[in-house]
């Protein structure tokens, strides 16, 4: 059932960000790379509780679609590609890698980060 929320949630801001802007101004390449880079962890995330997993993708389909510009042309200057624009391929992998890097946060605890911060408990974990 979690899956299929996902995926209508996701469906409808795609939809619903097309039909809001210019036909000419949306590419949809980048918006379907970042549904199916925030999708990638949130369908198969089932330990975690609807509400948080609709943040993650949610927060993750934002970043996708905001920094595909960016991350598509460090790929293009990376790859040596210039035949199309890679902004579809950055959209997936920064919504993937916001979904981990969300994930990676909410596993810490941050006392434990606080106190080797501040140059205490040396208990090495």
């Amino acid at each position: 059932m979690g899956h299929l929320i996902a995926v209508g949630t996701g469906a409808a801001a795609v939809a619903g960000t097309g039909l809001e802007s210019h036909p000419g101004l949306v590419n949809y390449s980048v918006l379907f790379g970042a549904f199916a880079g925030a999708v990638f962890y949130v369908a198969s995330a089932s330990d975690m509780r609807l509400l948080v997993r609709a943040a993650y993708f949610l927060v993750s389909m934002i970043v996708g679609v905001f920094g595909s510009g960016l991350a598509g042309a460090k790929l293009a200057q990376i790859l040596g590609y210039s035949d199309r624009p890679l902004d579809g391929l950055g959209a997936i992998l920064l919504s993937a890698l916001a979904i981990k890097t969300l994930t990676f946060i909410n596993q810490q605890n941050p006392v434990i980060w606080l106190a080797r911060w501040r140059g205490g408990y040396h208990g090495n974990k």
